[in-house]
């Protein structure tokens, strides 16, 4: 087990989390259109989504470094070049989040909690974007760790994390003042996200 490596994964899986995407939205406005209980339930189905990813990309990595050194050396420079993408795009970006329009009315009470945990499942499981971000990961912790054992530690981390962070969403953001000083602090919150993915990428480069 690579202490290092699962911190390094678990610190940038977080400031990714943080920033505001479908995932964000989504739980937002479940919250807002029908009820709390409605954005919890959303929050589920997002932490369940977010752990089978970085359990496939993870796992995935790890069975190609073991059978294939080329292929794993494809998926390494492919997601060095991916998250330098990132770190570039994050650290140039204005920080200025479009917030779609919320309904503070109660749209949706005939929706049950079973369609709020698939709505967030499936809000993560379709966004191409967390895919890629995750192979990425997942070729640094195959490069600079040990995938199988760290793994593990890993997905639990970053479902801790999702729960937490989307739960307080749900309870705290439905404010309005809060979300302006959140988006406020944006520009600050893409810079230092820049700047880790470039360590990690140069981490992943000069292996």
């Amino acid at each position: 087990m690579n202490i290092n490596v699962i911190l390094h994964v678990l610190m940038i899986d977080f400031l990714a989390i943080m920033s505001p995407g479908p995932d964000f939205f989504m739980v937002l406005r479940n919250t807002l259109t029908d009820s709390l209980k409605a954005g919890i339930y959303t929050v589920f189905g997002i932490a369940l989504g977010s752990s089978l990813v970085f359990s496939s990309g993870l796992f995935g990595v790890g069975v190609i470094l073991m059978r294939s050194t080329i292929l794993f050396s494809i998926i390494k420079y492919a997601g060095c070049a991916y998250l330098i993408y990132l770190a570039i795009n994050s650290i140039i970006s204005k920080g200025k989040v479009h917030e779609p329009a919320i309904s503070n009315q109660h749209t949706a009470v005939n929706t049950s909690k079973a369609e709020y945990f698939r709505i967030g499942l499936f809000c993560n499981l379709t966004n191409p974007k967390a895919l890629l971000f995750v192979v990425s990961l997942s070729a640094y912790v195959a490069a600079e760790g040990n995938p199988m054992k760290d793994a593990w530690f890993i997905i639990i981390g970053s479902a801790i994390a999702t729960l937490g962070w989307f739960t307080t969403v749900a309870f705290v953001f439905g404010n309005v003042a809060v979300r302006r000083v959140f988006y406020s602090k944006q520009r600050i919150i893409n810079i230092l996200f820049g700047l880790i993915l470039f360590y990690v990428a140069g981490q992943i480069l000069f292996l």
